[in-house]
């Protein structure tokens, strides 16, 4: 890949990591990456956030558990409290996961809060972000926080080729939700 192209698409789906804030929610989105849960618990235990929402549902290689479910339990292992977790296991996919974490969230705190911390892998962040505005909240301020993993990682993504395979897959479903209406450009 060119210079220019690799430049070009990092610009577009790379969304940067925010300066952390506190917020009453920490919103971990499925993947098999335990770093995902332990990037959580460390700014859970820093007191950034006062809950951690997982969303994943089943997955063939976690042999009978949720993302959901398997994020929990690294989650505790690293020092979380159990009635801290709300899990939701059953989303299958980016939309699913807002979907359906949204009943959940406004079950627990009775509205969509002003303030969540996102924790997602690096080329997701754009997508899961225009669907969070789109299906969750537009007015609610996304503290993203793009957390790299073995199998997720920016530098030399255009070497490697299942991340170059993962980043233009990232763009197809991006391209795709939007003719669906599922993705906000806000």
């Amino acid at each position: 890949m060119r210079k220019n192209m690799v430049k070009a698409i990092e610009n577009f789906l790379l969304t940067k990591s925010d300066k952390i804030q506190k917020a009453p929610l920490i919103f971990i989105f499925g993947a098999l990456s335990l770093e995902l849960s332990r990037h959580a618990s460390q700014l859970f235990k820093k007191k950034c956030g006062s809950y951690i929402l997982v969303s994943g549902g089943p997955r063939r290689k976690l042999r009978g558990l949720t993302e959901a479910e398997s994020h929990r339990r690294n989650l505790i292992k690293h020092g979380v409290p159990n009635n801290r977790i709300i899990l939701e296991s059953a989303a299958a996919n980016t939309l699913e996961n807002v979907v359906k974490s949204k009943r959940i969230i406004l079950r627990h705190f009775k509205k969509i809060p002003s303030r969540m911390i996102i924790i997602c892998q690096p080329f997701h962040g754009r997508r899961i972000l225009m669907t969070l505005r789109r299906h969750l909240s537009a007015q609610t301020k996304y503290i993203m926080q793009l957390v790299p993993t073995k199998s997720h990682r920016v530098k030399n993504w255009w070497r490697n080729k299942t991340l170059r395979t993962h980043v233009i897959d990232e763009i197809r479903k991006i391209g795709e939700y939007t003719q669906r209406g599922h993705l906000t450009w806000r």
